[in-house]
């Protein structure tokens, strides 16, 4: 058996001489009581909540108290009322079912009720019912208690505010902190100064050594600022609004300053927010170079108007500078939702998808003859390891030799498990008709289509794979189904119309400029006319860079490339300059540092050897 105790507050948990103690006592008095006639058995112990509710069972003492009754080491709870259990009938009929299941019984000790017998069980739904009546009406009565006290103007609970400190002698009045009120009143006019949070926050922070004042925050600064507590105001919550009311205490502003405040704050404040843009792809879309995802990303042009794009965030490491408007990119993907679900067009692409999972399914099939050599082998070795186990010098070693074996046939088994079943599932796939194919794909289409932009975001991980941007085109996966981490039976490719090539910056000049293509030569390409290309080079000022400016230059440093007039990081040769340095750190001479690179094969940038020289120059220079 048990006992379980429960406060609501901290501080009654706190009081020596309080609830937890005329609860504890009660329990020794009745156990010598009732163990006097009846041996009830051993107590396990006591099971205490201080400072919990019981309008639920978020209890960690009542938590345990379940657990262990339905390990079977509690077969009798004793409690002093049945508030103390719950207040809740709801949770109570849960407890009580709880433990009627697993054979525990509850012992109510004011009441005299206990639940092994039926007329007691009556009586406790009926006593349960008036506890969460009680609590009910208990709480709307603190709630009116508080309203009634609010419109008497008496002073918020919680910590004291600067420049008030709480008059000991009335409970709810604010009495002025005479030291603090001198620095109250000087954050108003330090505001009306300098018109700035921060720059009032810099100059409050040199001038008082105060903790709250060092502490001090932009929303901090800005929270006393719009207290109406400084000016005698209590403000209260309602249905209907914020109701005002006299404060019970003095002001400390002038309301005509807090008035100025209040303009200057409106006036130097943000403006209304612009409603949040919608990325659809975010997550999803990805660079065809790098396969880094990209980010959505916003910005004024010259216009001022803000444009909404996807773009990386840092710099590509395969040199690609692939960007796309939102909308736009939006706008391609959608139509060509639309444009798939025709019979013919569909047809073609699933066609294509066969072909890709027939592939797949022979790569699996080779995998899985491949892990069955594997497993013969190992299972080979195992017996052999077992058969030596008589003239083996170090038990140890032979435990350990096969335990790893075992281990790698499990790893094989688990392989081969998830080999057979995804090639079970890609041949089920493949023998399914394109006409069940196409009604699958045209209801989750026009779903999805049917939705809200945010509802959109929601569910776009359900129907597409991936969103993969290439400088010409926008390559599209989508999932064979809604569950997560479903394959691509669809794919296609979205070539980018001239408008949005014309967009790319780095493509245009990578074809003015490298290429030496004309505006005409460039419109040709892309399907633009040729005034349309030559306005697009002067807007990205193209056409103002001279081709001599970005030729290349006489020496490449090691470690970079020279693409599109810049330096671009190479990652092979990075890495090599990484292993240079960890290698002097580790004491190596430039000569054993050039003759380990030559060991390597590791090539010079123009192809040559290393020598000594260069390996000091390598680390010397500052760009490497």
């Amino acid at each position: 058996m048990a006992f379980y105790v429960r406060v609501s507050t901290d501080r009654q948990a706190q009081v020596v001489e309080g609830s937890l103690k005329n609860q504890e006592q009660m329990r020794a008095s009745e156990l010598r009581r009732r163990n006097s006639s009846i041996k009830w058995g051993r107590l396990v112990g006591s099971y205490v909540d201080g400072g919990f509710s019981a309008k639920n069972t978020e209890r960690p003492e009542f938590q345990r108290l379940m657990a262990d009754i339905e390990h079977g080491v509690v077969d009798a709870v004793f409690f002093t009322e049945l508030s103390r259990l719950s207040r809740s009938l709801r949770d109570f009929i849960h407890i009580f079912e709880f433990t009627q299941e697993h054979g525990c019984d509850l012992i109510c000790l004011k009441t005299e009720i206990d639940t092994t017998s039926p007329f007691s069980n009556l009586v406790v739904r009926i006593l349960m019912v008036f506890s969460e009546f009680e609590r009910e009406i208990t709480a709307d009565r603190i709630k009116r208690n508080a309203y009634e006290r609010s419109k008497r103007g008496l002073a918020y609970g919680g910590f004291e505010l600067l420049g008030y400190k709480r008059d000991p002698e009335h409970k709810g009045r604010l009495v002025i902190h005479s030291e603090e009120t001198k620095i109250v009143r000087d954050i108003f006019a330090t505001y009306i100064r300098r018109r700035s949070l921060l720059g009032a926050i810099q100059i409050l922070k040199k001038k008082y050594d105060h903790p709250r004042i060092q502490k001090l925050s932009r929303n901090g600064i800005y929270g006393i600022l719009t207290n109406k507590v400084y000016i005698g105001i209590r403000e209260i919550k309602t249905a209907e609004g914020i109701e005002e009311v006299p404060g019970a205490w003095k002001p400390i502003i002038d309301k005509q300053i807090f008035s100025n405040v209040s303009d200057t704050l409106k006036t130097n404040g943000p403006g209304p927010r612009s409603p949040r843009f919608n990325y659809l792809f975010s997550g999803l879309i990805r660079c065809a170079k790098c396969g880094k995802k990209l980010q959505g990303k916003s910005g004024a042009g010259r216009s001022g108007e803000i444009r909404y794009y996807y773009a990386h965030g840092p710099r590509c490491s395969e040199g690609g500078h692939h960007s796309i408007v939102a909308d736009d990119a939006h706008k391609l993907v959608l139509d060509w939702l639309t444009s798939i679900l025709h019979q013919a067009r569909f047809n073609e692409l699933i066609e294509h998808g066969r072909a890709a999972l027939e592939k797949r399914i022979r790569v699996l099939n080779r995998e899985l003859k491949q892990l069955g050599y594997e497993d013969a082998a190992l299972r080979k070795r195992l017996a052999d390891c077992t058969a030596k186990m008589a003239i083996a010098t170090s038990a140890d070693l032979r435990d350990r030799e096969n335990e790893q074996l075992l281990e790698q046939i499990q790893k094989n088994e688990r392989a081969s498990s998830e080999n057979q079943h995804e090639t079970e599932t890609l041949t089920g796939i493949l023998n399914t008709s394109d006409q069940v194919f196409l009604q699958s794909y045209s209801e989750r289409i026009n779903r999805f289509l049917g939705l809200s932009s945010r509802e959109k975001i929601r569910r776009i991980s359900a129907l597409f794979r991936f969103v993969t941007l290439d400088e010409l085109s926008l390559k599209v996966e989508l999932v064979h189904s809604d569950k997560p981490n479903s394959f691509s039976l669809i794919s296609d490719e979205i070539p980018l119309p001239g408008i949005l090539l014309l967009k790319n910056k780095a493509y245009l000049r990578r074809l003015y400029h490298e290429e030496k293509l004309s505006a005409r030569a460039i419109g040709l390409r892309i399907g633009a006319a040729p005034s349309t290309v030559s306005d697009a080079l002067h807007t990205h000022g193209i056409a103002k860079e001279t081709r001599e400016a970005i030729k290349r230059p006489q020496q490449v440093p090691f470690g970079f490339d020279f693409k599109n007039g810049k330096f671009i990081s190479n990652r092979t040769e990075q890495e090599v300059i990484r292993s240079v340095r960890k290698l002097r750190a580790a004491g190596l001479s430039l000569r054993d540092i050039a003759a380990h690179l030559n060991r390597k094969l590791v090539q010079t940038k123009r192809g040559g050897v290393w020598y000594a020289s260069m390996v000091r120059k390598l680390l010397r220079d500052p760009k490497s």
